[in-house]
């Protein structure tokens, strides 16, 4: 098996592993973890496969990328960890403590549930799909024509870091999109197998975000039946964005 690229702020005894969402990479989250003891506490920033610096590879399952997570662990002698885990990755969290609880601490998922969801991002993956990157010669040409197909600031902002140069200067992207299109399906479901994960875990949800509903939960307390949940006034889906204070202020009281 291939190891997940990763960075490491901090170097405490206490290991937090935190998992970014769909297109996004571990450096999302550098920010955040920096502005914790970094005595205290070690994260590891990761990048999911088929993201950032992390392996390409065809299969996009939730059992494949929870054992990306726990070969990641034993490499890097981890024995037990807090998990914080952000859409996607808080679905691969969510997973990796049902298949493997003795190795996880802690739970933090961040405006997700362990269900299924038809997610809609055909005009993001249109939008890259129709960006020739070898006739750019600049950031903001990319930009401007990205903005045709995705015109919120923060959002396109966010999914032109998926863009970089090569070492010949031309531009490329960070994503492996032909097999995150062919498997959007599959990222969007979720199968918790009947499992439940007996330990504390908290569920972070913006009260802007339909992500999380009320009928969804029964699902949570069937599968973390010690859940607690944390709704944040005025967030959408990137809770960590829109109120960093306020998503910060939560975790440093749950960790």
């Amino acid at each position: 098996m291939k190891i997940l690229n990763s960075q490491q702020i901090g170097d405490g005894d206490k290991n937090v592993i935190i998992l970014h969402g769909f297109l996004g990479m571990g450096d999302n989250w550098r920010g955040f973890a920096k502005k914790f003891d970094g005595g205290k506490f070690s994260f590891h920033l990761i990048d999911q496969r088929n993201h950032g610096k992390s392996f390409w590879d065809e299969s996009m399952n939730y059992n494949d990328i929870a054992k990306d997570l726990l070969f990641f662990c034993n490499s890097h002698k981890i024995n037990k960890s807090i998990i914080i885990g952000h859409s996607m990755g808080g679905k691969t969290a969510m997973k990796f403590s049902l298949l493997f609880p003795e190795r996880v601490e802690k739970l933090i998922i961040v405006d997700i549930a362990p269900k299924k969801y038809l997610p809609d991002f055909k005009n993001i993956i249109d939008g890259y799909n129709h960006l020739d990157l070898n006739s750019f010669n600049s950031r903001t040409e990319i930009d401007n024509v990205y903005k045709i197909f995705v015109d919120d600031n923060f959002l396109r902002s966010f999914l032109m870091k998926n863009i970089y140069r090569n070492k010949e200067g031309k531009f490329r992207l960070r994503i492996n999109l032909k097999v995150l299109e062919k498997k959007i399906i599959e990222i969007g479901s979720f199968d918790h197998e009947n499992l439940f994960f007996d330990k504390s875990t908290a569920f972070i949800k913006g009260s802007k975000s339909d992500y999380i509903l009320e009928k969804d939960k029964n699902l949570i307390k069937k599968c973390f039946p010690k859940y607690s949940l944390h709704e944040v006034h005025n967030a959408g889906h990137w809770v960590h964005y829109d109120k960093p204070d306020i998503f910060e202020k939560i975790v440093k009281s749950l960790i």
